[in-house]
């Protein structure tokens, strides 16, 4: 058993990252500038510490997130680090390092990005404008940008994002478009909004890559989470642990299976819930 290989997968915000709070200020926390969508995120040195920690004693720490490529680079230098970085969903995969001498050095898995140029078109299409792109995905954009929905692909590649509840268009209907979405393409919802990815993508299908890269089985790796987007995941691994919960369907699922969810105690109260989590996952392991 000593050489069993465990992944803690952890999503970004909510998770390990929170909105900032009057409370904050009375523990040591770095503040991120605001991401392309305006929010800012608080994170704790002691959570940058126990994921060392974590890292240290044997566990492998994987950053997934729905966040846009752009969010992801530029959150870098406050994030833990880990062993992998993900984002749009699991459009994109960098692992630490790079064989040039830069301020925050990662390198991209190709081999991945490519596997949704079948959805999302090759990586030469990322300075190009959204409504300008080719592939499945971005004929869904313009689809929909037609027809009058609020729509977010600023930074993001492989992923953009529908919102409800904006220029008349409801929930309910927002739901009927993610049950047509064309063949080659997959969705979740995250925040209340919809994601939109090729189905080679979502958090899922990148961490069973990693899973198989770095050799670690899902009954031995666990995630951090917190949002809808993250249930599927949630169900595949060992166990989850939840700092905070911000969906109904999150709540339903850690109330029906209580043994797999852990609720931190404190869920709810940012950086501190992070921390109580952590160290749950090190109780988890016996890596204390």
């Amino acid at each position: 058993m000593a050489d069993t290989k465990r992944i803690v997968f952890s999503d970004i915000d909510g998770t390990i990252m929170h909105e900032p709070k009057e409370s904050d200020r009375d523990a040591a926390v770095l503040l991120t500038p605001p991401s392309a969508s305006g929010r800012q995120g608080v994170i704790s040195a002691e959570t940058l510490h126990l994921v060392a920690k974590l890292r240290a004693r044997g566990a492998l720490f994987v950053v997934i997130s729905g966040a846009r490529l752009s969010t992801l680079l530029m959150r870098l230098p406050y994030l833990p680090l880990a062993d992998a970085y993900v984002c749009e969903n699991g459009g994109r995969i960098l692992y630490p390092g790079s064989d040039l001498p830069t301020a925050c050095p990662v390198t991209e898995d190709k081999e991945w990005r490519a596997s949704h140029d079948h959805a999302a078109g090759s990586i030469d299409q990322d300075a190009t404008p959204p409504q300008d792109r080719k592939g499945p995905l971005w004929d869904l954009y313009r689809t929909l940008h037609a027809d009058g929905w609020s729509l977010d692909a600023n930074g993001y590649t492989t992923s953009f994002r529908v919102h409800a509840n904006r220029n008349g268009k409801t929930l309910e209907a927002l739901q009927a478009v993610v049950a047509a979405a064309p063949a080659g393409l997959a969705s979740s919802f995250n925040l209340g909004a919809a994601d939109f990815y090729p189905d080679t993508s979502g958090k899922v299908m990148a961490a069973r890559h990693l899973m198989a890269r770095f050799g670690a089985a899902a009954p031995d790796c666990s995630f951090l989470c917190d949002d809808d987007n993250d249930l599927q995941l949630a169900a595949e691994v060992g166990r989850a642990f939840l700092p905070s919960i911000t969906s109904d369907s999150v709540r339903v699922a850690a109330e029906a299976r209580p043994e797999h969810f852990v609720v931190a105690k404190t869920a709810g109260q940012g950086v501190v819930a992070t921390e109580e989590a952590l160290r749950a996952v090190m109780a988890h392991y016996k890596l204390h």
